[in-house]
């Protein structure tokens, strides 16, 4: 290869190398904060079944009052026939 060959070889490599580095430098960011968006869904995902968890425990709760009433209504009916 002649000097003037290296030379263009070289010249053409610093500016891929420059065009990758900005290119990254622009990447990096959007993906930092694509990351941040994606943890802070995840969170809001974990913290809405929490929710429903606990909505469900209550609904349960509620259930099996209503059924200790209900029993508890039938034996007095039963008591009075």
């Amino acid at each position: 290869m002649s000097e003037e060959q290296l030379r263009q070889l070289i010249t053409s490599n610093a500016k891929a190398i420059s065009a990758l580095t900005n290119l990254a430098n622009e990447v990096i960011p959007r993906m930092d904060e694509m990351q941040r968006q994606i943890n802070n869904m995840q969170r809001d995902s974990i913290e809405t079944k929490r929710y429903i968890d606990d909505t469900t425990a209550d609904i349960r709760e509620l259930m099996l009052e209503n059924q200790r009433i209900l029993r508890y209504l039938e034996n007095i009916v039963n008591r009075e026939n």
